[in-house]
């Protein structure tokens, strides 16, 4: 099914910056979520390049394929001087409609201020050549305030010109915060102004976003936008006019830690599923609708700086996950009332402070951890179909569509794992990857990997499809390893 191939790819190098010396008693480190990749023929010679993100250590490659397949590493000088900032959210388009791709990126990392130097949206213009220039201008303000995690390029409003929605994936060393996200509408120019603060409030502060894709779910033949993230629902929109409006749906309720969103028909019924990827069924916390986990955003102590509290459900009361010393260090006041452990363990968050302190919090919540597949049955319905349980064991950050055994139906390749947690949360190592085989109606069984051929390790926060004349690879992209490169055998 699958053969690993050798690569020219080089390394991701992740920086030593820890999230953790810098927020007390969050869950995860936000600062190391690349690499991401993004496709397109930069060079108008028909075949397929790649554009890599990089680190502040190594920054972002552009690879150009050659006709034997091979892939060579274009010295770029336009990206060096950003050779400091961490690339998140990448994708090709074209900008200024001129018709050659050119290449926007969004800034990740976690570890700069907002409005810093290496918080900057970038976009380069491609002179049709595969040669690329910064564009000073394409954005009112290029700095920005969020580490952003995804970039959708798209005609929304119909004008002939190609608009971008962008993800904000969190605050820079705020988790929990909802950060901006962004609709940039485009003048045809490729200048870009952000209409979602004032049409779209509700997307401009949708939570904090992992991934996107585009697709038309409610059959009016025009593609729709689906956003998912973490401590949020799936949610759906659709152009109207001058602005989105949301599609409702029976995934409203489904709040997850959901790391990746992919479309395809998978029961061949001619309306878009929804494949999505969440944090996994092995997950520290395992909450349900009726006992979830919660994030409770407030300063407590009143001092300035806003604090974070995770509890989950035990008994009908919402306890917190850390230890006592653990939440008193953040936040000493506690101690008085809680002199011994054992007082502490008893406690829910809400014996911990006092009503007009918790009356002030923003509360997220967190009540489904399944990776699944959403079949749609129209009018905003869908049925919830769990992935087999080999794709439970850790989180799935990434999902490709394809046809594996050319029986006419898509079949999915997964992956994902993530280390990056506090000890107390363990880390989610247990996948090396799997194919899903579907059966035509939309149900999926997990190949092993002696006939798969899939084994790749480590943290996978991208999946990209590459096509090669006649073959097909699938590169899968590791923080802070080598891109493993598969391709895709016809028999």
């Amino acid at each position: 099914m699958l053969s690993e191939v050798k690569n020219n790819f080089d390394k991701h190098q992740e920086d030593d910056y820890v999230d953790f010396f810098y927020e007390r008693n969050i869950p995860e480190m936000l600062s190391r979520e690349g690499p991401k990749a993004a496709c397109g023929d930069v060079n108008g010679d028909g075949l397929e390049d790649i554009y890599i993100g990089g680190t502040s250590i190594h920054g972002g490659q552009l690879y150009l394929q050659k006709k034997d397949g091979n892939f060579i590493k274009k010295d770029e000088p336009s990206f060096k001087q950003f050779s400091d900032f961490e690339d998140e959210a990448v994708t090709f388009f074209d900008a200024d409609n001129d018709g050659d791709s050119d290449l926007f990126i969004g800034p990740g990392g976690n570890n700069n201020p907002p409005y810093s130097r290496q918080m900057q949206n970038r976009l380069f213009l491609n002179d049709g050549k595969g040669n690329f220039a910064i564009s000073y201008d394409a954005f009112a303000s290029n700095v920005n305030s969020v580490n952003t995690a995804v970039a959708i390029a798209y005609d929304f409003n119909k004008d002939g010109f190609t608009d971008l929605f962008v993800g904000g994936r969190s605050v820079p060393s705020q988790y929990g915060s909802t950060p901006s996200s962004f609709i940039f509408m485009n003048d045809g120019k490729g200048h870009f102004k952000d209409i979602a603060p004032v049409k779209n409030p509700d997307i401009a502060h949708i939570g904090m976003v992992t991934s996107a894709k585009l697709a038309d779910i409610n059959g009016d033949g025009q593609k729709d936008l689906v956003i998912v993230g973490e401590w949020m629902s799936p949610r759906i929109f659709t152009f109207k006019g001058d602005h989105f409006e949301e599609i409702k749906s029976n995934l409203n309720d489904l709040n997850g830690l959901w790391q990746t969103v992919t479309v395809a028909d998978v029961n061949n019924d001619g309306k878009q599923d929804l494949i999505l990827g969440n944090i996994g069924e092995n997950f520290y916390l395992h909450p349900d609708k009726q006992n979830p986990a919660k994030i409770w955003i407030n300063d407590f102590d009143e001092n300035g700086i806003t604090d974070k509290i995770i509890t989950y459900t035990v008994n009908g009361k919402d306890m917190p996950v850390v230890l006592k010393n653990d939440l008193q260090d953040q936040l000493p006041g506690i101690k008085k009332q809680n002199l011994k452990n054992e007082e502490y363990a008893k406690k829910s968050i809400q014996d911990l402070f006092p009503p007009e302190v918790m009356n002030k919090s923003v509360v997220k919540q967190f009540n489904y951890a399944s990776s699944c597949v959403a079949i749609n049955n129209g009018n905003g319905n869908f049925t919830i179909q769990r992935l087999p349980a080999f794709t439970q064991f850790s989180c799935v950050n990434a999902i490709s569509c394809v046809d594996i055994n050319h029986d006419g139906f898509t079949d999915l390749v997964t992956a994902g794992n993530k280390y990056d947690f506090l000890p107390q949360y363990e880390r989610l190592d247990a996948s090396f990857g799997n194919v899903l085989m579907n059966d035509g109606k939309g149900n999926f069984n997990c190949v092993d990997c002696k006939r798969s051929g899939l084994q790749v390790q480590g943290q996978v926060k991208d999946i990209a499809q590459i096509k090669s004349g006649a073959k097909n690879y699938i590169l899968f992209l590791r923080n802070d390893d080598y891109p493993v490169m598969y391709e895709i055998k016809n028999k």
